[in-house]
């Protein structure tokens, strides 16, 4: 666990949210209140979103009314579209299942590791009585992995 977290409010710039994540070599930020309570998650991937080019949707005109062939697809390029006027972190912040995306200092390793199999999460912070302590990243995991295999090569040659 990297502790304490970098974190952000939803009123960071997203420029200021890039530079951190850039400064602190981070693959993500957890965005908090004013109380360090977790509202939400900015991802690399997030902000590649927000600046990749909008793919518009087909739309059938009928009577000077412009209908998406596809609702879903309309749905996802509505989502784009928002997400790249998004002008701070509250703005472009990914909030869906929090819980699936926090662990506490008591989670154990193994279940933390299976939440990390989820591609979405690079990143999963720490919330101690409702305020975020920490985040546990892919790297941490990794870092795990080898003092792990490190201790087991010690014991092998012993």
């Amino acid at each position: 666990m990297s502790s304490p977290a970098v974190t952000v409010t939803a009123t960071t710039s997203i420029q200021e949210v890039a530079r951190l994540m850039r400064e602190h070599q981070i693959s993500g930020v957890p965005v908090v209140d004013d109380a360090g309570a977790l509202l939400g998650i900015i991802t690399e991937m997030d902000l590649i979103a927000r600046n990749a080019p909008l793919r518009q949707p087909y739309y059938l005109t009928f009577l000077s009314a412009m209908i998406p062939l596809n609702p879903s697809e309309y749905r996802q390029y509505k989502e784009q579209a928002l997400q790249a006027l998004a002008t701070n972190a509250g703005e472009l912040m990914g909030s869906d299942d929090l819980a699936a995306a926090t662990v506490t200092s008591d989670t154990d390793v193994d279940e933390v590791m299976r939440r990390m199999l989820n591609p979405k999460l690079t990143l999963l912070p720490v919330v101690e009585d409702g305020r975020v302590v920490g985040v546990v990243t892919r790297t941490d995991i990794v870092r795990m992995i080898e003092q792990l295999e490190l201790e087991l090569l010690r014991r092998q040659e012993e």
